[in-house]
């Protein structure tokens, strides 16, 4: 593995991490979810090494490693700036590899920002995997003018009890079922015991609000291979309403090739739960 940085257009050093094997059959670039980091991937990048695929994760701005003053632990300010962030990660791997292809996996959040990423980028990937795939809420706008009113008067960096419920809340037991896994998450500091900002959380609501606003979205790839995966029990995808909603949505965009597996008994992080091998294979089986 090497770790390294690389210079946001801000500024900002995006702590990278990368997992080479020689003459990969593709590039696999991961984007993560809301309050944890690229070392809970650690297990599944080393599933995709072994399938032969070169992996890179980043820290998003706000969370593991890249910090700074201005992006404290827990700190965002619009997808936008994220998705730069991941498209100029897209663009140094594409350096160092030319002439591979490269996969997108993005989990819980990640698979917002994913859904983000195709707006302008969809053909810089070549397949793309949605995990723990978030549902459209309704009345999100709603909620996103809230959150930018409270932002104003509580400050962007202030932390407001109404957006963290709407948000994320105190419960976590949705997360996943596996006692190991809960247990870590919970005494890692990077991923429990801190709260989003304001503006952060925002951002979350934004990027909800972003998956039905088709204006947005260029298609230039029509024929690009989705495939979303979700536990059964997972209420972040709201349900099998929720869901068909969500491929729906990638429909009306112009997209072709949609594939959704849903795993019985699975809750939200279907990477890390109890049975995770059968997921890990039907995702070798997408990418290959």
């Amino acid at each position: 593995m090497e770790e390294f940085t690389l210079k946001a257009d801000d500024g900002l050093d995006l702590s990278i991490a990368l997992f080479e094997i020689e003459n990969p059959a593709a590039i696999v670039q991961i984007i993560h979810g809301m309050k944890e980091h690229k070392e809970r991937y650690y297990d599944f990048i080393h599933f995709l090494n072994e399938t032969g695929f070169s992996v890179v994760i980043s820290d998003n701005r706000g969370h593991g490693k890249s910090l700074n003053d201005k992006f404290p632990l827990g700190h965002m300010e619009g997808c936008d700036q994220i998705i730069k962030d991941q498209y100029l990660i897209t663009k140094y791997m594409k350096e160092r590899y030319p002439g591979k292809k490269l996969y997108l996996i993005g989990h819980s959040f990640g698979s917002l920002l994913a859904r983000c990423y195709l707006q302008q980028h969809d053909d810089e990937i070549d397949k793309l995997v949605l995990s723990g795939t978030v549902g459209y809420i309704k009345f999100i706008n709603s909620g996103k003018r809230l959150g930018k009113i409270i932002s104003f008067f509580k400050g962007s960096d202030g932390h407001s009890k109404i957006l963290q419920n709407t948000v994320d809340g105190d419960d976590d037991t949705w997360i996943c079922s596996d006692p190991e896994v809960m247990e870590a998450y919970r005494n890692d500091r990077l991923c429990s015991g801190y709260k989003y900002t304001n503006s952060a959380n925002v951002t979350v609501i934004e990027g909800v609000a972003q998956l039905h606003d088709y204006n947005k979205y260029q298609c230039r790839n029509p024929d690009l291979k989705i495939l979303s995966i979700s536990g059964e029990e997972d209420p972040v995808t709201k349900g099998e309403e929720g869901l068909e909603d969500s491929m729906e949505s990638l429909r009306k965009i112009g997209y072709k090739n949609i594939t959704k597996i849903v795993y019985p008994k699975m809750k939200h992080e279907v990477l890390n739960e109890i049975g995770k091998e059968k997921v890990y294979e039907d995702v070798k089986n997408f990418l290959l």
